[in-house]
């Protein structure tokens, strides 16, 4: 398993605003390199990482990486 900052960092933030749109905002990058990074870390650990319905939040394996 190969986990990077950028990876965490973008999963963080997206919990942290509860969403991709404004951890995008707060990272100074794209959407679309938000989601990139957090589906690639999703792949890392082999599972789910994000409840994706209304406000953002992490799944019990989100929790853990947290």
């Amino acid at each position: 398993m190969t986990v990077n900052f950028p990876q965490l960092r973008a999963f963080v933030a997206v919990v942290d605003a509860g969403g991709f749109g404004a951890a995008a905002d707060e990272l100074g990058v794209s959407q679309s390199a938000v989601s990139h990074a957090v589906a690639s870390l999703e792949r890392e650990v082999a599972g789910p990482l994000l409840v994706r319905s209304g406000r953002v939040r992490p799944t019990v394996l989100g929790e853990r990486v947290l």
